[in-house]
């Protein structure tokens, strides 16, 4: 079958390209002729455009702050560089792309990639508080001919108002299936009388044997907690700190843009392979990222999760954690009385649930194609 999915990937986000090539290699192993469509918007590629600068940011509002703005993006992009050149090459080593690039719904539209099923997701491809979920291409609306199917789709961001509500029932009444990846999203489908199923992220598609192949397992000489932290969170450093201080460990940190300055060794450059050996050598593994979190849970890590202060995206997070009888180990914010033990955690009933859910995620899917 020819298939073209639909996510975004090329966005320097671990998690983002992962799941892409999870889906991908999934699909094509089961005999299916796989493409990812490269649409790439103005706002999945801004990041790296020093030039550009939020209007909603009082920056914005002369010519001076915006000079400044931009000279410091310039400067930023410089240090990130490399990073970037990192997962440039894990796209072009393992992801298939279409081989056009769409840059616009309006492209879509007009010149639409041809295949028998399209599949949309993962991540959080509706949600709403992104221009992701405000875009009608992610709900598949260029397609004319051809089978519409979600999987993994996350909406993360919950509070949708009568507008969204009625335009996402309205888009999503043409698809064949909807998988989500969080049971709050079927709960919101099932409230827009939208039959769907709750199924696993992508990247539990592959088995731990097949992520740690992939990858050769970070050699250190020393033991370390790792950390991986979007908003270089007060809470995760205080427990960052202390857990190292009782454990003997080092801090490693991965980091997107700056360094983290409490961190005894910073990965400024690392790639989504590189993500991956980091997270397979850890002894323990702390972040407020959902595929961090779920990679360490798949390698069998000690895992503690911090909620999201900026952005109210943390139902997937309790939703992943819920799954797997892990909500003991999210965290709001850093207490002294959290307890420093290393969680007891029974990975042969966690492992268990991954095969499991596996099966009804692989079996939705094939299913439906």
């Amino acid at each position: 079958m020819k298939i073209k999915t639909l996510t975004t990937f090329d966005v320097y986000n671990y998690g983002a390209s992962l799941q892409a090539y999870a889906l991908m290699r999934f699909l094509t192993e089961n005999g299916n002729d796989v493409e990812i469509i490269d649409y790439q918007p103005e706002y999945l590629t801004r990041k790296y455009n020093y030039k550009w600068v939020n209007p909603e940011s009082p920056l914005s509002r002369n010519a001076i702050t915006r000079t400044l703005y931009r000279f410091m993006k310039y400067v930023q992009r410089q240090t990130t560089l490399k990073r970037k050149r990192s997962f440039d090459k894990f796209h072009n080593d393992y992801l298939k792309r279409t081989s056009k690039r769409y840059y616009t719904p309006q492209d879509l539209q007009e010149y639409p990639p041809e295949a028998d099923t399209y599949i949309v997701g993962s991540d959080q491809v509706w949600n709403v508080f992104y221009e992701t979920g405000r875009d009608d291409s992610f709900f598949l609306s260029f397609v004319d001919a051809g089978k519409k199917i979600a999987y993994a789709a996350s909406f993360s961001y919950l509070d949708l108002d009568d507008f969204q509500q009625k335009r996402i029932r309205k888009l999503l009444l043409s698809f064949s299936a909807i998988g989500v990846r969080e049971y709050h999203g079927a709960q919101l489908l099932d409230k827009l009388n939208l039959e769907s199923t709750w199924v696993l992220d992508p990247v539990f598609l592959l088995s731990k044997e097949c992520w740690g192949n992939l990858v050769d397992k970070y050699e250190s000489k020393d033991q370390y907690l790792l950390v991986y932290d979007f908003e270089n969170n007060k809470e995760i450093k205080l427990f960052a700190e202390k857990y190292a201080e009782k454990h003997n460990l080092k801090i490693y940190s991965i980091n997107d843009t700056y360094p983290c300055m409490y961190a005894d060794k910073n990965f400024n450059d690392a790639g989504p392979l590189e993500f991956l050996s980091l997270i397979q050598g850890c002894s323990a593994f702390v972040s407020n990222s959902f595929h961090g979190t779920a990679f360490s849970i798949m390698f069998n890590k000690p895992v503690f999760v911090f909620n999201r202060k900026r952005h109210n995206v943390n139902s997937r997070m309790e939703s992943l954690m819920s799954l797997f009888g892990l909500k003991k180990c999210i965290y709001s914010e850093y207490s002294p009385n959290i307890i420093m033990d290393i969680p007891n955690i029974d990975y042969d009933i966690i492992n268990s649930t991954i095969d499991n859910e596996r099966k009804k995620s692989i079996d939705f899917l094939l299913n439906n194609l």
